[in-house]
C-alpha cells in the first residue's frame, strides 16, 4: 500500500497547489473550494491506507515482484451486503446540501462521515 498512499499524498499536494493557483488566478471562492475539497479527501483515503492497510504486504510495494508472485493474492474483504456505503452516501450527500442550504446539517453531515469512516475501518478488519 505504500504506492496507492504516495500515490493518494502526491495528489492532494497536487490539488493544494491547483487550488491556490486558482484563487490568486481567478479569485472566485467555488472552484478553490472545491479543489481544496478535493484535496481533503485524497488526504483522507491517504490516512485510511496509513491507518487500515498498513499491516497489507503487497507484491506491488516490492521492487523485484513478478505477475506470478501475485497470483491468487487477498487484496482486500469486500462484504456485499453491507449498508455502510449507502449512508456513507448519504451523510457526505447532507454535508454538501448542507453547505448551501444549513450549516448545521453540514456539521451533521461531517460528524456522521467521521462515524461511519470509522466504522469502515472496523468492518475492514
Amino acid at each position: 500500500m505504500i504506492i496507492g498512499r504516495r500515490l493518494f499524498v502526491s495528489s492532494a499536494t497536487f490539488s493544494v497547489v491547483i487550488a491556490t493557483a486558482y484563487w490568486f488566478v481567478a479569485h472566485e471562492i467555488t472552484g478553490t473550494f472545491l479543489l481544496g475539497f478535493m484535496a481533503f479527501a485524497l488526504c483522507i483515503i491517504a490516512a485510511y491506507i496509513y491507518i487500515a492497510e498498513r499491516d497489507a504486504d503487497l507484491w506491488g510495494d516490492q521492487g523485484d515482484a513478478t505477475m506470478h508472485e501475485a497470483a491468487g493474492q487477498v487484496v482486500g474483504t469486500y462484504s456485499i451486503r453491507s449498508p455502510l456505503p449507502f449512508w456513507s452516501g448519504l451523510a457526505v450527500t447532507s454535508i454538501l446540501v448542507g453547505l448551501v442550504v444549513s450549516p448545521t446539517l453540514a456539521v451533521l453531515g461531517f460528524l456522521a462521515t467521521l462515524g461511519l469512516g470509522a466504522a469502515f475501518i472496523l468492518q475492514s478488519r
